[in-house]
């Protein structure tokens, strides 16, 4: 009896173990999904921005 216990803690804490850690997995790659969407995201601001300032700079010197 004490074996059959024994064993099925075993195989309960083997499952546990893979559950968690594909869990971690799919958190992480999440995470740098998110990480990965904002940088991109940044960027594309920034290039946005410089163009707009670009414009801006053009506009002055037209004017003048």
């Amino acid at each position: 009896m004490e074996r059959g216990i024994e064993a099925e803690r075993a195989r309960i804490k083997t499952e546990y173990r893979r559950v968690l850690k594909s869990s971690i997995v799919f958190e992480k790659r999440i995470r740098n999904r998110w990480r990965q969407k904002c940088r991109e995201k940044n960027e594309r601001i920034a290039e946005l921005e410089a163009r707009v300032a670009e414009l801006e700079r053009r506009l002055r010197e037209a004017g003048h």
